[in-house]
């Protein structure tokens, strides 16, 4: 996982969510039964609590328990990254820009780097280690911001990377408020 150290936003967004699950996660075991009132308290904890509303309620078995709520995240965002790593893989073949063909080759290695910290994320889920689910998430969070940045004094990207970027950000905003909620 690529950390970098100035990033004041992803630093505040985690310190944010930590912060306000901090009340919500007392009491509550993985093994809880997720109810529709604690979906939307999850939700409202999210920068975007209408699309983490849209995904929580599109699969029943998220509301099993708390621990599958968490693995139908971590598995929602895999299969983001694993789309837009497509997705990126084919735009570094049909650009012909090469500042847009280097941009899309950095942001490559960066959903590498995302897909890796997925990984170990549901390794950490699966070992009960909330808090490695929560450092490897944020560590996504750094790569997408990473691949933003890189687009910086470069052509405007008319892809739909930006909105890949955008919709795995909102995943992981959702997967961090529940590692918080079971770190408790």
């Amino acid at each position: 996982m690529a950390f970098t150290l100035g990033n004041s936003f992803l630093a505040s967004l985690l310190l944010i969510l930590s912060l306000v699950t901090f009340s919500y996660g007392n009491g509550i075991m993985p093994s809880t039964k997720v109810t529709d009132d604690m979906v939307k308290n999850i939700c409202s904890r999210t920068p975007n609590s209408s699309l983490c509303l849209d995904v929580l309620e599109s699969d029943l078995r998220v509301l099993e328990s708390l621990l599958g709520l968490a693995q139908f995240t971590i598995d929602l965002a895999q299969t983001n990254a694993t789309e837009t790593i497509k997705l990126i893989q084919s735009l570094i073949k049909q650009t012909n820009n090469p500042q847009l063909k280097q941009c899309y080759t950095s942001c490559s290695q960066n959903y590498d780097i995302a897909i890796g910290d997925l990984d170990q994320a549901k390794t950490d889920l699966s070992s009960r280690d909330y808090g490695g689910v929560n450092v490897e998430t944020t560590g996504v969070l750094n790569e997408i911001h990473d691949c933003e940045e890189r687009f910086k004094g470069a052509p405007a990207d008319p892809s739909r990377l930006p909105k890949r970027n955008k919709d795995l950000e909102n995943i992981c905003s959702i997967i961090l408020v529940i590692s918080n909620i079971m770190s408790q």
